[in-house]
């Protein structure tokens, strides 16, 4: 008696992401091992996707901009057909209380898609019990992925002027106004722009725009959930960041982006609790800090050891922030080490006075925890940060003309400043 032979139905796999560049590579990869993939992009196609066909997994983006994936989540439970359906969620590490709602929600497994291969996601399926029924044995295909991988990148460097361009256009827009319906249409237009320019970062090895592009994404979406936390200093922070996002692109376009060294921190704050705030940021973006409460103590280690990064507070006892950074200025080990002051005040006065003393940037507190991490990444990947002149080199340069200080110090610190009203508290 003849056999008939009766091919295994492929696992469904349901992938949730507007992400083209990413979702291209997870539908190619885990084609290759066996699975057949479905792509959708919004809550309502999700959903319908899932009614439609047999689902075995789905693999979610959190963050998607505009989008309740939590009640996504929870809509997807609320079918007992579908209650023990494997979900894994593509979470962003500053988001801690969101990936907590989301696993409240019944989401299986959530972890960083920053972090994350597309090789290590598909041994991950394989753990929460679903296997390919058979894998694809085409000669070439790995050849083929990394062809169709490169096309897709050079098609993202193509565009990513235009990106720019309209993530600048939305960054202004959100300044110009201070109506909360307008600032979170601009904080939304601001996230979609961010996607599309970072895409595919963390698959294709660019591992600062990975890192900048999973911070800023993490503020933008804080603010858009409580747009009663922008202030000044936020502003501030993301215009720097966008800028610096988008040297990072440029030069990504001429090569591979540099491996990221371990780099040396210092914080010096005598307030306890804003240390261990500082310090819990910089842990979020993997960043370990060296703190002390001693401004002395820190001008002795300073003249000896070379720091990346110097957080000072403004306000010690002993000796100032602003003291401290003028001798620093001094001293060869750091005399160009990027300083940021952590300060209670963010008046064009602590501005120019934070300048003066040989500063580069300043965080307001209170402060938000992605905000600082975001600032330091942004120092941490300009190209050759220089400090601007302290107050004894400027002594020693020919007299400005009249006004031409303070010009100086409003372009510095103003250029990419919010021509607006601050809002209210």
């Amino acid at each position: 008696m003849k056999r008939i032979f009766t091919p295994a139905k492929k696992k469904t796999i349901l992938i949730v992401d507007e992400d083209q560049f990413v979702t291209h590579i997870y539908r190619e990869k885990l084609e290759e091992q066996g699975f057949k993939v479905e792509v959708t992009r919004d809550f309502g196609s999700a959903l319908e996707a899932l009614k439609k066909d047999v689902v075995d997994l789905v693999i979610l983006d959190l963050c998607l901009p505009g989008i309740n994936t939590v009640e996504l989540i929870k809509n997807i439970r609320s079918d007992s057909a579908m209650q023990s359906l494997p979900i894994i969620a593509f979470a962003n590490p500053y988001l801690s209380n969101l990936t907590r709602a989301a696993v409240e929600a019944g989401a299986t497994k959530s972890v960083a898609k920053v972090d994350n291969t597309p090789e290590q996601i598909i041994e991950l399926v394989r753990e929460l019990g679903v296997s390919a029924t058979s894998r694809m044995g085409v000669s070439g295909v790995g050849g083929a992925l990394e062809s169709n991988q490169e096309k897709l990148a050079a098609k993202l460097l193509i565009n990513r002027p235009q990106i720019l361009a309209k993530l600048r256009a939305s960054y202004q827009n959100f300044t110009r106004t201070e109506r909360e319906d307008l600032r979170r249409a601009a904080l939304l237009q601001m996230h979609r722009h961010l996607r599309s320019l970072a895409s595919g970062a963390s698959v294709l090895a660019f591992q600062k725009i990975a890192q900048m592009s999973t911070a800023l994404e993490a503020l933008l979406i804080e603010l858009y959930t409580e747009p009663v936390k922008i202030t000044p200093s936020v502003v501030r922070t993301i215009a720097h960041s966008i800028e610096t996002l988008a040297s990072l692109v440029d030069r990504s376009a001429n090569s591979k982006d540099e491996v990221i060294t371990s780099r040396k921190i210092l914080l010096v704050d005598d307030e306890v609790i804003s240390r261990e705030m500082i310090c819990s940021a910089l842990g979020r973006a993997g960043l370990p800090a060296k703190s002390l409460d001693d401004p002395l103590a820190a001008q002795r280690l300073l003249e000896g050891e070379h720091f990346d990064l110097i957080f000072l507070d403004v306000e010690m006892p002993g000796q100032t922030g602003l003291e401290l950074c003028v001798k620093i200025r001094g001293m060869e080990p750091n005399r160009t080490t990027p300083i940021v002051f952590v300060t209670s005040h963010s008046d064009f006065g602590s501005r120019a006075q934070s300048t003066v003393s040989g500063g580069n940037d300043f965080i307001a507190k209170p402060f938000l925890l992605v905000e600082l991490a975001l600032k330091t990444l942004t120092w941490l990947f300009k190209e050759s940060p220089r400090p601007l002149p302290t107050a004894t080199t400027a002594q020693n340069r020919a007299p400005a003309k009249a006004g031409g200080h303070k010009s100086q110090l409003a372009a510095g610190h103003g250029a990419l400043e919010p021509q607006r009203k601050s809002p209210a508290t």
